[in-house]
């Protein structure tokens, strides 16, 4: 079952680089590229920031399932 996990994550991390290309292309983005603001900020600026964001979420979340394992620290002091 741990290898398959490992296996999900690496295949989601090829994956997300696609996925990040999708919703970037302009047919993606043309719907929110509305004149509306909110809060002062066009929806299109909004869009493309939030995409960004859950790239780099994404990524981090795969990063650190896919690190290896630390081994734990060894104690430093001499067994008696």
């Amino acid at each position: 079952m741990a290898g398959e996990r490992g296996t999900r994550a690496r295949d989601a991390a090829r994956l997300l680089p696609l996925v990040g290309l999708f919703l970037l292309l302009p047919p993606v983005i043309t719907p929110f590229a509305i004149p509306v603001d909110v809060l002062g900020v066009p929806l299109v600026v909004l869009y493309l920031f939030a995409v960004w964001l859950g790239l780099i979420v994404a990524a981090a979340l795969l990063a650190r399932r896919l690190a290896p394992p630390t081994p734990p620290a060894e104690d430093p002091r001499p067994r008696a």
